[in-house]
């Protein structure tokens, strides 16, 4: 039996089906989250993905409050992102 199950995302209002390990499926569904409310505020969509990505990116090196994201977290987002890339090429 598989550990993994499919979890559906919508970013920029595509449907994005990536395989996960159920104890990810919280922490994705809010890195998809944060990646669309980073998109919904940059008003050039051509290069949206590639802004917010760079931005995510910069904020994830700085320190944070007690909110930093965990190293599961980071590489869960940037999987995310390289995904999320793939299928908008």
């Amino acid at each position: 039996m598989s550990n993994k199950e499919i979890l559906d995302l919508m970013i920029m209002g595509k449907k994005i089906s990536i395989s996960c390990p159920p104890k990810d499926k919280e922490g994705l569904i809010k890195a998809a989250e944060i990646l669309n409310e980073q998109l919904d505020s940059i008003p050039d969509k051509s290069n949206a993905l590639i802004l917010t990505s760079l931005d995510l990116a910069f904020k994830s090196q700085l320190p944070q409050e007690g909110s930093a994201l965990s190293k599961g977290e980071e590489k869960a987002l940037n999987e995310l992102i390289i995904k999320i890339e793939k299928s908008l090429n």
